[in-house]
């Protein structure tokens, strides 16, 4: 794989993580599921781990 693909990709999958943060943030808010926010360590840790490539 080119560098130019890895990094489209990563940007890609970086803008999909966004999305579903952006989602999964207001739905909980709506909800008041203040307990959710302990899934941004989760995407934290997968983020770091992409950009590790």
């Amino acid at each position: 794989m080119s560098d130019t693909l890895i990094r489209h990709l990563i940007a890609l999958i970086g803008t999909i993580v966004s999305g579903l943060i952006f989602w999964a943030a207001y739905y909980s808010g709506v909800n008041g599921w203040w307990f959710t926010v302990f899934g941004l360590f989760i995407v934290y840790f997968i983020v770091y781990a992409l950009v590790e490539v």
